[in-house]
């Protein structure tokens, strides 16, 4: 088991050497699809959006990734893509042209869009100065060493601090409408629960959600359906819990199997639609004990302590970012790619056992206490 997981930059990885930037009239931000990675642009739209206050800042994101950044006050506008790679962003190229950007950001970082930033016309283009991008920008940002050191999001915040910008300690953001609340609200107390953010007064049962899905691609990523129904015994049963289980609607099937092998009446097995109402049911929540995956930033970004059983990814990179989180990991952090081609792609999240998630979640709720 790792500790609770906090910044991650290498010593040396924030400095930069700034060069002058004309106050921009307008910004763009090269996003992502997936809810972690647009989640880990926040801290630096937020950043962008203090320095520049008066320019209009903009995002090409789509799926989850736009829904995620569609109600940040840092975000003036998100540029829907319509599919992935390359055919989608030049399918935007005509519009994003006409607007006449100053700024390009390129947070997905590649050589294709450093050239397209070029074809925008986009006076200032700052990225990092790797994979034969540096020529084609006019801020580059340096790799420190090591680079598996540097969480994605000091990434993109290095980008903004070469602009100018200062960045602050207020982490992931997500913006939850009222309406997202009242409905989280609502199921909280339709299973009889008594959730953090509906729930006055002091001596309230502490409440965990349990996330036992993840995308298809990864599901190898998973901590087995029964060790997380264990869990939520354990949890009821010897510290007087609730649980509450949780995922949208492709999780469905794990989901209920969890909820069943739980016996907890109280143990969700539906999904709650929206990515804001999830948002909104995972704020209620004292802890989210999760597979590495999207539904773990947005838990950071609601100010959710997040067990995260992390398997064969390197939280360094990709973690719950914040203090007061804890990482569980029983094998040396790496790619997850290359344990897709070994003989047991599941050993990394086999070897997690109930005792060490539960050690976990009493020292995330240590850490709440500090």
């Amino acid at each position: 088991m790792r500790g609770a997981a906090g910044r991650t930059s290498p010593p040396g990885a924030r400095s930069r050497i700034l060069s002058p930037v004309t106050e921009p009239a307008r910004i763009l931000v090269l996003g992502y699809r997936h809810l972690g990675d647009a989640l880990f642009l926040t801290p630096m739209l937020r950043a962008l959006k203090r320095r520049f206050p008066d320019a209009d800042v903009a995002v090409t994101a789509g799926g989850a990734g736009a829904a995620a950044l569609a109600g940040n006050p840092h975000v003036d506008r998100v540029w829907p893509l319509r599919g992935r790679g390359t055919r989608a962003k030049i399918e935007l190229l005509p519009a994003l042209r006409r607007e006449r950007f100053d700024v390009g950001v390129m947070a997905q970082h590649s050589l294709p869009n450093a050239l397209y930033l070029r074809m925008l016309g986009c006076h200032t283009r700052v990225g990092l100065a790797t994979r034969g991008c540096g020529p084609l920008l006019t801020h580059r940002v340096a790799v420190p060493r090591p680079p598996t050191a540097w969480h994605e999001a000091d990434r993109y915040l290095g980008l903004a601090e070469a602009l100018g910008a200062v960045s602050d300690d207020r982490g992931l953001e997500f913006a939850i409408a009222a309406a997202d609340r009242a409905e989280a609200a609502a199921t909280i107390a339709r299973l009889e629960l008594a959730g953090r953010a509906s729930t006055a007064g002091d001596g309230r049962p502490l409440l965990v959600a349990l996330f036992p899905g993840s995308s298809a691609e990864w599901a190898f990523k998973r901590w087995p359906p029964e060790r997380f129904a264990a869990l939520g015994r354990r949890l009821v049963e010897e510290r007087g819990a609730q649980v509450i289980v949780v995922g949208g609607r492709d999780d469905l099937p794990t989901m209920r199997q969890v909820s069943a092998m739980i016996g907890a009446s109280h143990a969700l097995d539906d999904a709650p639609g929206t990515l804001g109402r999830f948002a909104a049911l995972v704020a209620e929540c004292d802890v989210l004990v999760t597979n590495d995956s999207g539904p773990m930033h947005l838990a950071t970004a609601v100010g959710t302590r997040v067990v995260d059983l992390a398997g064969p990814s390197d939280p360094r990179r990709t973690g719950p970012y914040g203090s007061g989180h804890i990482v569980v990991q029983k094998v040396p952090p790496g790619s997850p790619k290359a344990w897709a081609r070994a003989a047991d792609p599941a050993l990394p999240m086999k070897l997690i056992t109930v005792e060490d998630a539960a050690a976990a979640v009493d020292e995330a709720l240590r850490a709440a206490a500090r």
